[in-house]
């Protein structure tokens, strides 16, 4: 695992923008897992910023995850965090894109789905995400197997308060539908992002405790090109 600490977000973003802008332009048909969520956001910016005319002509991306019984155009769904900043600035079209569906009568079907997509493209090229307090990764909670494919999971009351702060009033969040750890641990590249001296902690957490599905962030000790990239604030080492 490789361990880096940028002087500031900015910093971080700056260069997680420009590992993924280097990267498609050596690769143009690169399949992208990206996260939603606050941390992404700035990388995102600076990805449309910079971004030449077609770059992202042949890329495909894939959705980390998103609420179950959310609907898409909320306001606070994983969607929206994704297709705002990044999707729609970039004209990514939709055959090139794959979100969970949050309000899928057939969760499971909706996971069959996603996996198969992502078989299509022969797998991902980078999977970059952030890191909960609990240390999920996407929405795969504690206890999820690092052998799963997407999935519906049931979620910490850690990430249901945290997850508030995407809506506008108190919304119901019990369970999630994510990419699983079994994709992570495939993807050619695996980027874990974190900032903040919220995440200080669990930072330390994934640094200094063993291997562990109770633990799902320290999957990236198993990766064979993954990355832990921090802001000073988030450091723990």
């Amino acid at each position: 695992m490789n361990y880096h600490v940028f002087p500031t977000y900015e910093a971080l973003s700056t260069h997680a923008s420009q590992f993924i802008l280097d990267y498609v332009r050596q690769n143009p048909t690169a399949t992208i897992c990206v996260a939603s969520g606050e941390t992404p956001l700035l990388t995102f910016q600076k990805i449309v910023d910079n971004a030449q005319p077609g770059d992202f002509d042949q890329v495909t991306f894939v959705a980390l995850d998103e609420w179950v019984g959310i609907a898409p155009d909320n306001a606070g769904s994983c969607r929206s965090y994704i297709d705002a900043p990044l999707i729609k600035p970039l004209g990514i079209s939709p055959d090139r894109v794959s979100f969970f569906d949050g309000l899928a009568p057939d969760l499971e079907a909706e996971c069959q789905r996603v996996n198969d997509f992502i078989a299509s493209k022969g797998g991902l090229d980078i999977i970059m995400v952030g890191i909960g307090l609990n240390g999920h990764l996407g929405l795969n909670e504690p206890g999820s197997s690092f052998e799963s494919y997407a999935h519906v999971s049931e979620l910490e009351e850690v990430t249901a308060s945290v997850g508030q702060k995407y809506f506008q009033s108190e919304t119901p969040l019990t369970q999630g539908i994510t990419v699983g750890l079994k994709h992570f641990l495939e993807a050619k590249t695996a980027i874990v992002l974190a900032n903040g001296p919220r995440k200080k902690d669990i930072i330390k957490r994934v640094l200094e405790e063993p291997i562990s599905e109770g633990l799902p962030a320290t999957a990236l000790k198993l990766h064979s090109n993954g990355h832990l990239w921090v802001d000073t604030a988030a450091d723990a080492s």
